[in-house]
């Protein structure tokens, strides 16, 4: 489930026949956006209902989902501080209190507003990288428009991409860690859909022309923790964009995702 849904939780008939599932990620966005008391008010509730609906958090960051699947050892303290901030702010009723919540990590000194600047920042990163697609050239366009991509064009771009995280990383490529974080990946392939998702709209936007959104690159980190559910429910358009049949995870609205039979 993505932010957006999250806050819809009380609207999601309690079954024992599925499990509900979110990540850091989208606790840290509503953290995040706890930018005045009305939004710290909707927001904190969230979180609490969160707690009692029993979701189970996947209480990983990207930066750490990359790192175990490169057999790498990068500690990100985001995580325990998104964690610590969410238990301290649910017992505090208004955003002028909670605002003094300062936690410490890896040397590091958590606010909400620390949250808030980190999100920002990422999403300026996100529309930094993504905005490269529109140097396509029209040629170029005009190809990938007459040449649409099949799930194993997709595949085979992927493993470019692949190498363009260990590059980000500093890993030189064929050195003895770029083989080790290639072998380890290759057992299991972890995070196929997210991968496979930044690749599909990377060729989209080239084909398109179109500029990046400030959130696809969050809606897009989004599936890094969808390896292993059965749904991914979003309102997001970005997903309904998508190729179903690139991607392990089955995309619901919330309308589809409430008429199922649980």
């Amino acid at each position: 489930m993505d932010t957006n849904i999250l806050r819809q939780l009380k609207k999601i008939p309690e079954s024992t026949e599925i499990e509900l599932i979110c990540s850091q990620l989208g606790i840290m966005e509503l953290i995040s956006g706890m930018t005045s008391e009305r939004e710290y008010a909707i927001r904190r509730s969230a979180l609490a209902n969160i707690l009692t609906r029993d979701v189970s958090i996947v209480w990983e960051s990207i930066a750490t989902l990359q790192s175990k699947a490169f057999a790498l050892d990068i500690p990100d303290y985001d995580v325990p501080a998104t964690k610590a901030i969410m238990e301290e702010l649910i017992k505090i009723p208004t955003l002028a209190e909670a605002e003094k919540i300062e936690v410490s990590f890896g040397g590091n000194t958590y606010t909400i507003s620390t949250l808030t600047k980190y999100d920002e920042d990422l999403m300026d990163e996100s529309v930094s990288t993504l905005s490269g697609t529109l140097s396509t050239s029209k040629e170029d366009r005009q190809t990938l428009k007459a040449n649409p991509y099949t799930p194993a064009v997709i595949r085979t771009f992927s493993e470019i991409t692949i190498v363009n995280f260990l590059k980000h990383l500093g890993i030189e490529k064929f050195s003895p860690q770029y083989m080790r974080s290639i072998e380890h990946y290759s057992k299991h392939r972890p995070l196929s859909n997210y991968i496979d998702c930044l690749t599909a709209y990377t060729m989209d936007a080239m084909e398109s022309g179109n500029p990046p959104g400030r959130n696809d690159g969050h809606d897009i980190a989004h599936l890094a923790y969808s390896d292993d559910v059965e749904f991914f429910v979003s309102d997001d358009k970005i997903y309904q964009r998508l190729q179903q049949d690139l991607f392990t995870v089955k995309f619901l609205k919330f309308d589809e995702f409430i008429l199922r039979k649980f």
